[in-house]
């Protein structure tokens, strides 16, 4: 092949973890569908965040636990984007960079995995004092407040690692929560089997953008956001847009117990928003409708309401109580 023909190489930043190398495969497959004529490289990179897993998410600290190093590479032109799962990403990003592509949503909820050899086909089968891993504080909030029975213990690690530990008799966890999305993305022949319940999203609301994938690039790019273009999915534009404005709204970071559901049609948007105190006692929840074209707007809104509704203070009570 003379110098001529060779083809654009784009440099892709990913996670090293399993389940970032699956997603950003994915996001390259549909990219190749599309444009067959670029070569398309990955370049794997350990976070702060896959870095430290003897500490829980919210002891380490919420900036960019997950994206910095990807941040910085984009910085230095190392690579031309990152593919995140969009739930790990700020709601405010690093100036400079912006978010090309929103992928079409996968599955939405979390799903309960008791440990094997359990009996119990639901958390409702669950005896009082059985402890869920999961480092999640909206995990924690949602499920003490339908359950307030169960105990909560830190577990960290991807997928084979937790369910690892899960089953390990020494760590004394009775089940964990996982997002279905991550399982179904994986292999869902391989985890799919484990699944005990996956979780009514009306009552068990999930994370803002969960089961989304985010890609995120430089501004200014316009042959990067030009390609991203021909990926992206409008409906799922949308409705991240109204998930992260509520939660930007709420000041609140990835590790905090806010809570979302978002239901479509053709032509609006309804945003269903909720803030648990961590003991799950507490909750202030409400919901909004909006044409798609105002889902920003109406994230910004319902964010305010809540906040004003009792959140704010939900919220400074749980910051003042990690500062100590």
């Amino acid at each position: 092949m003379s110098e001529g023909d060779k083809k654009r190489v784009i440099r892709v930043g990913s996670r090293k973890s399993p389940l970032a190398m699956v997603q950003t495969k994915y996001v390259i497959a549909q990219l190749k569908e599309k444009r067959p004529d670029l070569d398309y490289e990955i370049l794997e990179t350990e976070t702060k965040g896959d870095k430290i897993l003897d500490k829980p998410l919210v002891a380490i600290g919420d900036k960019g636990l997950f994206t910095q190093e990807l941040e910085n590479q984009m910085y230095s032109k190392e690579i031309d984007f990152a593919v995140h799962s969009c739930k790990d990403l700020q709601t405010s990003l690093p100036e400079g960079l912006r978010i090309g592509a929103f992928m079409k949503r996968h599955a939405k909820e979390d799903v309960f995995i008791a440990k094997k050899g359990s009996e119990a086909k639901s958390l409702n089968d669950l005896p009082p004092g059985s402890v869920i891993g999961t480092s999640s504080l909206r995990r924690r909030a949602v499920l003490a407040h339908h359950h307030p029975g169960l105990k909560f213990k830190d577990i960290r690690g991807n997928i084979g690692t937790r369910l690892n530990k899960l089953d390990d008799d020494e760590n004394g966890y009775d089940g964990t929560i996982l997002a279905k999305a991550g399982l179904e993305r994986m292999n869902e022949e391989k985890y799919g089997s484990r699944v005990t319940q996956v979780l009514s999203e009306d009552k068990y609301m999930y994370a803002v953008a969960q089961g989304i994938l985010a890609i995120e690039c430089r501004e200014g790019d316009e042959f990067i956001l030009s390609l991203l273009s021909e990926i992206g999915d409008e409906l799922t534009t949308h409705v991240a847009k109204a998930e992260r404005a509520l939660l930007r709204g709420l000041e609140g970071g990835c590790h905090v117990p806010i809570a979302v559901r978002s239901v479509t049609s053709e032509t609006d948007i309804t945003l269903f928003g909720a803030v648990y105190s961590l003991d799950g006692k507490q909750n202030v929840s409400l919901s909004g409708t909006a044409p798609l074209e105002e889902s920003a707007q109406l994230g910004a809104s319902l964010s305010k309401q809540l906040a004003t509704g009792g959140a704010r203070e939900i919220l400074d009570n749980l910051h003042a109580a990690n500062k100590q």
